[in-house]
């Protein structure tokens, strides 16, 4: 298996191999089913390291800036936060053997030790056909689009997840699941959007579904101790959402990042990207249980989007309030 991925906080407990991991879980009562998952995508070929293993020297956020003491500085706070747990946790992995396609991700859930609860009558809200737009918060990083490729693989094959790079260098099944949005600092990020862009497009003029957060960019506090606060969201999603006159199923992520983060996004981007894989170890071992709320078929959104920016406030607070009334 290939693991280009991952990222964010503390050091979390490291089981001593992986079938006593799997054994907890099952003791506990919260196995993923992988034998009920789609593995209908093709199989993924093995590693860039040594054996077919995981290449260490691809498990970080730097490589995307093009300035050498940047990458260094980012490197160096990934190695100090995190990245050492997360390489453990992908050597279980690769001792569990393969798995292909859709089966790849309710895997690595198992173990990351995160325990998904959003319940089945929240996942039926997801239309099994059709353009779909499937929105959510982004509180997290990286480990969101992970979670939201084990649900939604739950219900359709046909879904693509707009996200970094970082989680697009995975085993080729897997990563046929992923459209690969570009960091802004990138040089080329421009040509390399617009090209996300008509991927995203044609996929939903296929009838497929995409899955994004309109944000582009992980909660964060506007205060060194204030509370994270979900950024405006882009306007290219209602274009996306008029063109294709697709359903709208909103998502709502509980939780957000360590106050580290919180407090570095205020002092430098630089620490700020270089804590992103000590906030992926942040969420090892801990309950997810995002919301689902009720499909927005055209008949509701086609009076609203004629204003886009406004149509995406609505939308934005739409999702937002599903934390306290997730039945809307």
């Amino acid at each position: 298996m290939r693991w280009k991925l991952w990222s964010l906080t503390d050091s979390a407990r490291i089981p001593e191999e992986a079938s006593k991991a799997l054994t907890d879980w099952e003791r506990r009562g919260h196995v993923t089913d992988l034998g009920s998952r789609n593995i209908s995508a093709p199989a993924p070929s093995r590693g860039t390291g040594p054996n077919g293993t995981y290449d260490r020297r691809s498990l970080t956020y730097a490589n995307s800036f093009p300035n050498p003491f940047v990458r260094f500085v980012i490197k160096a706070i990934e190695w100090m936060t995190g990245k050492i747990t997360i390489i453990r946790r992908i050597r279980q992995f690769e001792n569990l053997g393969q798995f292909q396609g859709q089966a790849f991700w309710p895997a690595t859930m198992r173990v990351m030790g995160i325990d998904l609860q959003t319940p089945d009558v929240q996942l039926d809200r997801i239309p099994t056909e059709g353009p779909v737009v499937f929105v959510a918060n982004h509180p997290h990083g990286l480990v969101d689009g992970m979670i939201l490729a084990d649900l939604i693989g739950r219900r359709r094959n046909d879904y693509r997840i707009l996200t970094r790079a970082m989680l697009t260098g995975i085993d080729e099944a897997a990563a046929g699941y992923m459209i690969s949005v570009p960091f802004p600092h990138e040089p080329d990020s421009q040509q390399k959007m617009l090209a996300m862009r008509a991927q995203a497009m044609g996929h939903l003029q296929d009838g497929g579904l995409i899955s994004l957060f309109p944000s582009g960019a992980v909660a964060a506090s506007d205060r060194m101790w204030g509370q994270p606060v979900e950024g405006e969201w882009n306007v290219f999603t209602a274009k996306m959402i008029r063109k294709s006159g697709a359903t709208i199923v909103p998502c709502f992520f509980t939780g957000q990042n360590s106050r580290a983060y919180q407090i570095a996004n205020r002092i430098s981007p630089v620490i700020r990207q270089g804590l992103l894989i000590h906030e992926v170890v942040n969420s090892f071992d801990k309950v997810q249980a995002p919301i689902i709320g009720n499909p927005i078929g055209p008949e509701e959104w086609q009076d609203r989007i004629g204003k886009p920016r406004e149509f995406m406030a609505w939308l934005r607070e739409r999702t937002l309030s599903l934390g306290t009334s997730p039945d809307q």
